[in-house]
């Protein structure tokens, strides 16, 4: 007899990889370009890959690099930590999933 596919297992099957351009970052993540490109130049995010935008290069970043944009927001923001502070915390929660 053959094993049904449960709703969880297509899903995990037809899951599509999204892409977010620097703009829509900034824009989903609550941040301007220059608050993206300073954390980028500390190192505490970096584009996930390069692609090809109407004939020219445009970074590109995956969903966890949204989730790391609005973590180091709110990390900043609400609880005033300091960049290295951030780094410090970004560093053991990427030891801790690890």
């Amino acid at each position: 007899m053959a094993r049904r596919r449960t709703a969880a297992g297509r899903r995990r099957q037809t899951r599509v990889q999204t892409w977010l351009t620097r703009t829509a970052l900034c824009e989903l993540g609550g941040v301007s370009p220059q608050q993206l490109a300073v954390w980028e130049y500390e190192e505490l995010l970096a584009p996930e890959r390069v692609g090809e935008i109407e004939g020219r290069s445009e970074p590109l970043y995956d969903r966890q690099a949204l989730r790391r944009v609005r973590l180091i927001r709110s990390l900043a923001e609400d609880l005033e930590v300091n960049l290295p502070g951030i780094g410090i915390i970004l560093e053991l929660l990427d030891r801790g999933s690890r």
